[in-house]
């Protein structure tokens, strides 16, 4: 994280719970390959989350991350205010960040339809 943005400790416990999910850290020296993904190819229901305050993301980023997604699946984009890259780290900043997801997958199962 940028120095002073997420205290170390929750940043040292999420970082210890990822590496165990995921034994393999990616490398994020060429932050510039993001570059080439092409937002239009997502077609499935798509969340987006931002902090208003996100170094690594900043609002104008997620702008046009969304406004590129595929057409033909609900998309959300959701900004949580006074946060950074890590809300979902800190305890004030946690249940805005479930409440969220949570809400979206609920949503989305809405709009489920059964085939048989």
């Amino acid at each position: 994280t940028i120095e002073g943005s997420t205290p170390p400790d929750p940043a040292t416990k999420f970082a210890q719970a990822a590496l165990l999910s995921d034994p393999y850290k990616a490398n994020w020296y060429n932050l510039s390959q993001f570059n080439n993904l092409d937002p239009a190819r997502i077609t499935v229901p798509t969340l987006v989350v931002a902090g208003d305050q996100d170094p690594y993301a900043p609002i104008r980023v997620q702008a046009s991350l969304f406004e590129h997604l595929g057409r033909g699946a609900d998309r959300t984009w959701s900004i949580i205010a006074d946060a950074d890259h890590a809300v979902h780290l800190l305890d004030e900043g946690r249940e805005r960040f479930v409440n969220i997801v949570t809400s979206f997958v609920e949503n989305s199962k809405k709009g489920e339809t059964l085939s048989f």
